[in-house]
């Protein structure tokens, strides 16, 4: 029978390397329970909590950004709002600036006007912090997009205007052809605007412009008549004149809906045998 002696090895650590070990152990055990202390900020008193449009079927709920201090409000595809009611609430110790949370009027000049028109809630608190937070107005109603009215821009779509008889309705139609234009008649007048441009830059607006909806036919459209241009019709009963308003020429179609506005890339010519 083997006798068998199990023999354990030594391990052998100069000075040196043990002085490393430890330096290095000490160094983990020093970036493990090191921390760094924040100072604590104190939330400043004058907020805005909360922000919604109430005079709807379903509340429209604004989105509060409190670093650049806006509220984003989004107004849903199909719903047309010309006048909003807000219905604002401030954090505790908070005051809104009196009169800032009457109603919103003429959201339609808002669109037009762009970033020209602000709307501004200052608010105050106990605490003595202040802050102003600006509304934005947006909306997800689909782009206009339309079809042209003169295909081929070397020969423009012509339009006799000499005598009052030649009415000259124009129809563009949306690409999308179930466009969600309002179906309130008198509403829709006010939505729709338009105008021409002529070749210089000139401004001539339609005095009203409408659209068409399915089912009634079977694709979207905005309507425009010629006569009913600015300036072309003057004067009243016996006494009424049209005039040769716009000038003959080459014209780009500017449509504007609501939140959405484009211009036709291709013109379309007007001209008078007088």
């Amino acid at each position: 029978m083997m006798n068998t002696t199990l023999q354990t090895p030594r391990l052998k650590f100069g000075y040196k390397a043990i002085l490393s070990v430890a330096l290095i152990s000490m160094g983990l055990i020093s970036a493990c329970t090191k921390t760094e202390i924040t100072p604590y900020e104190e939330e400043p008193m004058a907020r805005i909590s909360s922000f919604k449009i109430v005079n709807t079927a379903a509340e429209i709920v604004g989105a509060i950004n409190e670093n650049d201090k806006t509220i984003t409000l989004t107004i849903p595809a199909g719903q047309y709002l010309n006048t909003l009611e807000p219905e604002i609430t401030v954090a505790e110790g908070s005051t809104l600036k009196e009169g800032s949370d009457t109603l919103i009027t003429n959201v339609l000049t808002y669109f037009a006007e762009g970033s020209t028109r602000e709307i501004s809630y200052p608010v105050t608190a106990t605490d003595g912090s202040t802050a102003t937070y600006r509304l934005l107005i947006k909306t997800n109603q689909p782009p206009l997009l339309m079809n042209e009215v003169t295909t081929d821009p070397t020969n423009p779509v012509s339009y006799d205007q000499t005598n009052w008889l030649n009415t000259n309705y124009i129809y563009i139609y949306n690409t999308l052809s179930t466009y969600p234009y309002s179906t309130n008649f008198e509403f829709d007048l006010e939505l729709a605007q338009a105008s021409l441009i002529s070749q210089d830059g000139t401004v001539y607006k339609f005095k009203l412009a409408q659209s068409g909806v399915p089912p009634i036919i079977s694709s979207a459209y905005m309507l425009l008549n010629l006569n009913n241009i600015e300036g072309r019709v003057v004067g009243s009963g016996r006494d009424q004149i049209y005039t040769n308003t716009p000038p003959e020429g080459l014209y780009h179609i500017k449509l504007r809906y609501y939140s959405r506005e484009t211009t036709l890339k291709n013109p379309i010519r007007i001209f008078y045998n007088n």
